[in-house]
């Protein structure tokens, strides 16, 4: 949007990635919304589903505001926006036929076979709102010749540790979507900081004895080997567009269908592949470099 000089963005950070007690979250609520009712947008770009829970759709058939969704996790019916006049947006789903390929691509350079069903796949993460989303999507996903044994959730880094542990004797790769929200243990006040997410995957990484891929990508800046999760740029890029078609081109939201994300990133640690005895195509490297998420 840096481009139209005309169009005034303005920012509002509702800090739930870091904090979502319940107090937190009805605080963050009141002050988006008041946000909005104080800059009074044409068009509020909400981002993940907080944005949407706590702020975005009070404004639902709003006679003035529009709305554009991005990085909304699980549906949107709860939020009001199937039907709604002055709403569109795009869908962040994992990519889950990119994830079960390399799953095979990585047995198949490791010299294993891949079998009708017999390689397990497990799903692990905190508890929050965006990876049940993920848990959720995952569930209902086709993975083909591989056995999706479900997900695994948890609070607190102790319980995080055992069920890696106990992962690693019943699968053969672990999933790993959200695990920056996990207290030190069950009995943690809520006041206390979460675990930091570097230590909580470079703990995963030295302890899990089978591999461990992310389903976000910034995974593998905390120290996962391989990380495959959707393009962070085309939710972004995708709800700008929408934002100017309604802007300057005076397109109402109701004729902008929803959009689904399609573009994907993959990052990894060559140091890691290697302990793990793993090698991967060529083209995973060149595409790791090009966007920036290669790490020796």
């Amino acid at each position: 949007l840096d481009r139209h000089s005309w169009i005034q963005v303005r920012h509002h950070f509702m800090d739930t990635k870091r904090r979502s007690n319940a107090e937190h979250l009805r605080r963050a609520g009141a002050a988006a919304r008041a946000a909005i009712e104080k800059i009074d947008p044409d068009v509020v770009i909400a981002v993940d589903d907080y944005a949407q829970l706590l702020a975005a759709r009070h404004y639902v058939n709003h006679p003035d505001i529009n709305i554009v969704f991005a990085g909304v996790n699980g549906g949107v019916q709860k939020y009001g926006y199937e039907g709604a006049q002055n709403v569109t947006g795009i869908f962040e789903r994992k990519p889950v036929v990119a994830i079960r390929e390399t799953v095979e691509l990585l047995m198949l350079a490791a010299g294993r076979k891949v079998r009708d069903r017999t390689t397990k796949v497990a799903l692990l993460s905190d508890a929050t709102l965006s990876s049940g989303l993920d848990a959720d999507h995952l569930a209902r996903a086709d993975w083909a010749m591989l056995n999706y044994t479900g997900h695994r959730r948890v609070t607190d880094f102790e319980a995080w540790k055992a069920e890696v542990r106990a992962l690693s004797a019943s699968a053969d790769f672990i999933l790993i979507a959200g695990y920056r929200k996990l207290k030190t243990h069950p009995d943690a006040d809520p006041r206390d900081p979460f675990v930091p997410a570097a230590e909580v995957m470079r703990w995963t990484e030295r302890h899990a004895t089978v591999p461990a891929i992310g389903i976000n990508v910034y995974s593998t800046g905390d120290g996962a080997m391989l990380s495959i999760g959707p393009s962070g740029y085309h939710q972004g890029s995708t709800a700008a567009i929408m934002a100017e078609k309604i802007i300057e081109g005076g397109i109402q939201p109701r004729d902008i269908p929803f959009e689904t994300s399609l573009q994907y990133l993959v990052s990894y640690r060559a140091s890691a592949l290697k302990r793990h005895k793993f090698a991967v195509p060529a083209v995973f490297e060149a595409r790791a470099r090009a966007t920036g998420n290669y790490r020796d």
